[in-house]
């Protein structure tokens, strides 16, 4: 049994809550849940050969009903954020030719697709199959970006059997049952938020659904509605949680708080701790990578005191250990088959046998608990997104014509031109192209950048 099967053992039960207050209440039960996937399977159509398909996601009944017919009908689905800016959705359209597309309606519609609508405002575009085309591996479950909000074409291969196992892990070690209800605080098409999404409805749990922030009044009304058990988020959520002061809000059902998608502030894990303790609930600090599926590890709660600024230990089924240099490495079955930068590369297999080379640096303690130190590679976290500064800087290179370099910690950027006169049109790629909001990266302008002598940008020595 598989959780997109969504054989549980109520099948009234609420999968999906909708509705802000008594009078606007929507129920969508499990029974329901699974009839609508297999009626979009119907529109869909039969096929002798695997397809590829894009949600253009956004959190509605209607995202889930394709994602799940997808799983449900063995079509590999790509998540897309539903805002992601046209040129970088073009440039994955041609990397990937996807045979399906299920988006908000718009009138560009891209060539060689036509056009089906589809109710509450969304359409479905459809590729004519072209025989030739290289066949999916069988094992192809979904495609989510390496890169966050930046839509670059690369893309984590994710199997069945890795978010099926990750799915079943956090139900273990949250102990998630039927009984509980998570609210929609994160994009679907964001690793961590799928990944809330599959183990609720592996557990029969429900999916509180809404589209709006948690600095807004219907966040919480909706939250209220629906007594909420459960809320996930990353540090920037932590972060404005605290401004509005929890104390204040309505949390009465609140039982777990998880947190993921970059280091927390130590001060603030400590202020969760306490608040945690004092009310009741349990706060659970995660450390996770998309590559994984993507949760990764955990820290007990009883244990976040005794192990401040811990990653915590290995998930359910997981393994931890150092390589020789001291990166972290995870083995599970939860770990992605390897990466995709076109189509083509969809036909491969798994090509990492269930380890994953996290790419950051680690220590371990007696007690077998995992501390970062920092990064082996180029990315960073913005708001929670991962963010890679190699893409960053490559798009502002081929856009300015002038050296960049850019450096940056997780919610910081640093961008380095080597032209003064560059800065305006730098900050508009930044945020028309890439999302970043301004207060996210700072400019600095350089005469010329520094370069060691192999000839490699000499990152080391940017100071702004």
């Amino acid at each position: 049994m598989t959780f997109w099967d969504l054989f549980i053992s109520n099948p009234d039960a609420p999968a999906l809550l909708l509705g802000s207050s008594p009078d606007s209440v929507r129920a969508i039960s499990y029974r329901e849940l699974a009839t609508a996937a297999d009626t979009f399977w119907e529109l869909l159509g039969k096929s002798d050969y695997k397809r590829l398909g894009i949600i253009q996601c956004r959190n509605t009944p209607e995202t889930y009903y394709a994602y799940l017919a997808a799983l449900r009908g063995h079509d590999a689905v790509m998540l897309l954020n539903e805002q992601t800016n046209p040129i970088s959705l073009q440039a994955i359209y041609d990397s990937y030719r996807p045979d399906w597309i299920f988006r908000l309606v718009n009138t560009s519609v891209p060539n060689f697709y036509r056009s089906d609508p589809v109710e509450n405002g969304w359409q479905l575009l459809r590729r004519e199959h072209i025989p030739s085309e290289v066949p999916l591996c069988p094992d192809l479950a979904v495609l989510l970006s390496t890169s966050g909000t930046t839509g670059s074409p690369k893309m984590v291969r994710l199997s069945y059997r890795n978010i099926e196992s990750n799915a079943q892990s956090i139900v273990n070690y949250l102990e998630i049952d039927a009984k509980q209800r998570a609210i929609t605080t994160l994009p679907f098409n964001y690793s961590f938020g799928m990944s809330v999404a599959n183990s609720y409805f592996y557990a029969g749990a429900a999916l509180v659904l809404t589209e709006h922030g948690i600095l807004s009044r219907d966040f919480w009304d909706t939250f209220a509605c629906h007594e909420v058990t459960s809320l996930a988020g990353v540090p920037y959520t932590y972060q404005m949680l605290h401004r509005l002061n929890p104390r204040k809000l309505p949390l009465v059902s609140l039982r777990t708080f998880t947190q993921a998608g970059g280091a927390l502030s130590l001060h603030l894990v400590d202020y969760y701790k306490e608040l945690s303790d004092e009310m009741g609930w349990r706060f659970f600090v995660m450390y996770g990578q998309t590559e994984a599926a993507p949760r990764i590890s955990y820290v007990p709660p009883s244990m976040l005191a005794a192990k401040r600024g811990s990653i915590g230990i290995a998930i359910p089924g997981g393994t931890l250990s150092l390589s020789q240099d001291g990166e972290l490495i995870y083995d599970g079955a939860n770990v992605m088959m390897g990466y995709g930068l076109c189509r083509e590369d969809l036909a491969k297999g798994d090509e990492l046998g269930g380890r994953l080379a996290t790419g950051d640096l680690a220590t371990q303690d007696e007690d077998g608990y995992f501390f970062l130190h920092g990064r082996l590679r180029r990315f960073i976290k913005i708001y929670g997104n991962r963010i890679s500064l190699d893409d960053i800087e490559q798009r502002l290179e081929a856009e300015l014509q002038y050296p960049v370099a850019v450096v940056g910690e997780d919610d910081q950027i640093q961008i380095f031109l080597g032209s003064k006169d560059a800065h305006e049109t730098a900050r508009y790629i930044l945020t028309s192209q890439f999302h970043l909001h301004p207060t996210t990266f700072s400019m600095h302008g350089l005469d010329a950048i520094p370069y060691t002598l192999s000839g490699k940008k000499d990152y080391a020595r940017l100071r702004p």
